[in-house]
């Protein structure tokens, strides 16, 4: 693949997520941009953006006029005017969700901005449904998801009923606020309740949202450092509980 900003290779680099995965990104050496697969940056550390974005570009070009997805060659869009992105870091989106694209030196400034907003709401004690602001949104994630009451119709069985959540639902995305709290949050596609239900490391039920809505966070105190813990999340769409697949995370 090509490079969104200098057209030149883009090279494979594996990297390690917060939720302890391995996961591959595009970096270009001439021009020092990154391409990442669509809500990755979610969820990678700051000191691995650093990392990432430490490469010493060979050229300093400036921004097309047209910035193209690798993928499929659609013109990305700046995201702007969003809560989530600061206003000086550019982040171009693919309009078929291939992913974004972060110019030399923004991916590190958009890591450093969201810590910072996460640590701002945790020290004044702001009510943690705005800080749903310091992720890229998610609600393009729902652009191909079969409408709520069609997917109930067709629940038969709990493994279904599993498969059917998990549609309904974003990949949770899990910040650490410190080695024993992290923040769980995620979106659906419609306003729903919802609850988790931890698993393993601790046995407790936790109520997110107790009306219905589409953006759903919640914090976790309590927890151990270094340990791995599994939760699945239930949403309760007009009236039946609906269960996702486990998820996994550790703690620093």
């Amino acid at each position: 693949m090509t490079c969104p900003q200098c057209n030149e290779t883009l090279n494979l680099l594996a990297i390690n997520t917060t939720d302890g995965k391995e996961k591959n990104i595009y970096e270009c050496l001439d021009c020092g941009g990154h391409f990442l697969e669509n809500y990755l940056v979610n969820f990678i550390s700051t000191e691995t953006a650093h990392n990432i974005d430490s490469v010493l570009p060979k050229k300093h070009n400036q921004l097309r006029s047209e910035i193209k997805c690798p993928h499929c060659g659609q013109i990305m869009f700046a995201i702007q005017d969003d809560e989530g992105i600061p206003k000086t870091v550019t982040v171009y989106n693919c309009p078929n969700s291939h992913g974004d694209f972060f110019p030399k030196g923004d991916l590190l400034y958009f890591k450093k901005a969201q810590d910072a907003k996460v640590n701002y709401h945790k020290l004044w004690g702001i009510p943690l449904k705005t800080a749903f602001a310091v992720i890229i949104p998610l609600f393009i994630l729902f652009t191909s998801v079969t409408v709520l009451p069609s997917l109930i119709r067709e629940v038969n069985n709990s493994k279904e009923t599993r498969i059917k959540a998990s549609e309904l639902t974003s990949t949770p995305l899990v910040t650490p606020l410190s080695d024993t709290e992290v923040l769980i949050s995620f979106s659906t596609s419609n306003q729903v309740t919802t609850k988790i239900i931890f698993v393993s490391g601790v046995n407790k039920t936790y109520t997110v949202s107790e009306t219905p809505d589409t953006n759903h966070i919640l914090q976790v105190k309590g927890l151990a450092p270094s340990t791995s813990y599994k939760y699945i999340i239930v949403i309760d769409p007009l009236g039946k509980n609906i269960q996702t697949g486990q998820y996994t995370f550790s703690t620093p």
